[in-house]
């Protein structure tokens, strides 16, 4: 019986595995990996800390984090030692800013004080183009919480989209600047940032094939804003639940829009008090 349940259970796995194409679910149980440990080798992997914390892995290794974090009572989530090649800072927020969290002495890149900037990040022998287009961080050109810088970086041809704290849709230029996305990074907890329904609208402006909500509440998260659920509420057929996210390759992404709700991964950390 023990033999039969293996193979049922074998025959399970290629089911999911062949559903899915070029996304790799990690489940709940592979959370204890390093964090700079590779999922498998060839395979890009984005993990997320939480707030709006990632870091993705390229296929070589090259490692690029977005808006580091420091935490206090209000944010108390706990990353593991993580090591980044860039760092992309959105804003100079505590919760979006804190470069010194990540080792291997990263290059910093923005918050832009121009309309639009374009760059090429090396690592090694590789290279990577980023865009960075500045937006606000409220409806009213900046007057409440300032100016907020958008990120667009293509790593092993997949194009990734980190909206930072964007307070409002984007305009036709902004739009322009960023081009085509597959993967898109986007707030929805609101009071901040663009609310679930602000999210919708920008989802509709980029045409992501890959949607991964951000800055929320989750049970580490003890300020004004709402969970993910506003945001997934009615969309049961296009959300997807993941530890990592790894693709193998853009030519298998998502052919419609899908929905990947990310479990942040933590580690030992004390508090480091600031307020937002």
């Amino acid at each position: 019986m023990a033999a039969v349940r293996t193979r049922w259970l074998l025959l399970a796995v290629v089911i999911a595995v062949l559903a899915v194409g070029s996304i790799v679910m990690v489940s709940n149980s592979d959370n204890n990996r390093s964090p700079d440990e590779p999922v498998a080798p060839g395979v890009t992997t984005v993990r997320w800390y939480g707030q709006a914390f990632f870091v993705i892995h390229s296929k070589t290794g090259a490692k690029f984090a977005f808006d580091p974090y420091a935490t206090n009572e209000n944010l108390a989530y706990s990353p593991p030692d993580v090591s980044a090649d860039y760092v992309f800072v959105s804003h100079n927020h505590f919760d979006h800013n804190n470069v010194s969290l990540l080792s291997g002495n990263p290059k910093k890149i923005g918050p832009i004080e121009e309309e639009f900037k374009s760059g090429t990040a090396i690592v090694g022998d590789n290279k990577y183009t980023y865009t960075a287009v500045s937006t606000f961080h409220d409806t009213v050109k900046g007057k409440e919480r300032g100016k907020n810088t958008v990120y667009k970086i293509t790593v092993d041809d997949i194009r990734f989209c980190h909206l930072g704290d964007l307070g409002e849709p984007l305009t036709d230029d902004q739009i322009r600047q960023i081009g085509e996305v597959d993967v898109l990074f986007v707030p929805v907890g609101g009071y901040f940032t663009i609310d679930a329904k602000g999210a919708e609208k920008v989802v509709e402006q980029l045409k992501p094939k890959i949607v991964v909500p951000m800055h929320y509440k989750t049970d580490k998260v003890n300020l004004p804003i709402a969970g993910v659920d506003n945001f997934i509420d009615g969309k049961a057929d296009k959300v997807r639940n993941f530890t990592d996210l790894v693709l193998k390759d853009k030519k298998d992404l998502p052919s419609e829009i899908t929905i990947y709700v990310m479990k942040y991964r933590q580690g030992e950390l004390p508090c480091q008090k600031n307020k937002k």
